[in-house]
Order: structure tokens, then sequence, then C-alpha cells
């Protein structure tokens, strides 16, 4: 009895042991140099929305909306110095780590509604 206890006690520290490697492994890997920081990411996904937005308000066919905003998106990213490829990384990391995407957008919303609470009202129309 005393062999089989000791046996059942090493396999469960070895399997609890495996276990925690395995589940933190996704969690602790750092995140690439490459990767946005997340107020990065919130200012680009901002300008993003914002050229989005400028595009819906000019009333264009689908593919005209499509050619005007990729030229808008480029300039987006040319202003803040960021490859497209780096932000589309950025955001398929982002979207791999929910936690860290929930506070991005939490942050993307309160800076989209400071920029409204900011802009006079005759510019909004």
């Amino acid at each position: 009895m005393k062999g089989l206890i000791t046996f059942g006690s090493r396999f469960f520290v070895l399997a609890f042991a495996l276990a925690a490697a395995f589940s933190c492994t996704k969690e602790q890997k750092r995140k690439p140099d490459y990767i946005l920081s997340h107020q990065q990411m919130v200012q680009a996904l901002a300008e993003v929305y914002l050229a989005e937005q400028k595009v819906n308000r000019l009333s264009l066919n689908a593919d005209s909306a499509a050619l005007v905003f990729g030229s808008m998106e480029k300039k987006v990213f040319a202003n803040l110095k960021v490859p497209d490829s780096v932000f589309r990384a950025s955001v398929d990391y982002y979207m791999d780590h929910p936690k860290e995407m929930e506070v991005i957008y939490a942050t993307l919303i309160d800076s989209l509604q400071l920029r409204e609470q900011r802009v006079p009202r005759d510019h909004q129309q």
C-alpha cells in the first residue's frame, strides 16, 4: 500500500507540473518586439476608424469606397510611421490575447468619445 501511495503522489506531482507548464506556456510567451504597444494600437485603431467614417460619409459605391479607403489607410500608417504589416500582425497578436484586446478596445472607446466631445457640433455634420 505504501508503494502505491508513493507512485500515486509522484504521478500527481508530475501530472500537475506538466499541466502547469502547458497552461502557462501560451500566457508567458514574450510579446514580439515588432508588436505595437497598447497605446500605439489604440492610436492606430482610432485613426483607421476615423478614416472609415470619412469614407462612409462620401456615399461612394463599394469599389470606389474601397479604393479611397485603401489610399487613406496608407496615409494613416505613414503618419503613424507604422507599416501596415506590423499593424496587421499586431491585430492578429492581440486577437490571440483577448484580455489584452479587451483593454485596448475599452481605451479606444474612451479615446473616441473624448475626441467626439472635443469636436464642435458644426464639424460633426
